[in-house]
């Protein structure tokens, strides 16, 4: 929860603290999409991508992961990839949308939210 609140980089060093003590951990595709959404807020969208591929390498199915993948590769404007990655998301979430992003994600942080809302967009979600 830290990353949502306006703490991300507290919150990566959580994460990757967790990853560190245990890799192998069955939970530990959270913790890849934690520290990947941190990086996003951080703006390092190619670490994001990184750790959110990893996530999804772990568990196909993880949205969370899906999610920061598909708002970095907007960000960096790779768009075979926001597509692909989008296009998996819709799978694995068929009800994504900005709106139910806006409405459901536990963002605290008014910026937080635009930026990764910005992400989508540029992505392609509508």
């Amino acid at each position: 929860m830290l990353t949502y609140c306006g703490r991300w980089a507290e919150g990566l060093t959580a994460a990757e603290r967790a990853l560190r003590l245990s890799p192998r951990d069955p939970l530990s595709a959270i913790y890849y999409g934690i520290a990947s959404y941190a990086h996003y807020v951080g703006r390092d969208y190619e670490a994001a991508m990184r750790l959110a591929r990893e996530a999804a390498r772990q568990r196909g199915d993880f949205v969370g992961g899906l999610r920061v993948l598909v708002a970095s590769a907007g960000m960096l404007e790779r768009g075979e990839i926001a597509h692909a990655a989008l296009a998996d998301l819709k799978r694995a979430q068929p009800n994504i949308s900005l709106r139910w992003i806006a409405e459901n994600m536990p963002i605290m942080v008014p910026s937080d939210m635009e930026h990764y809302l910005e992400g989508f967009r540029r992505a392609g979600l509508r």
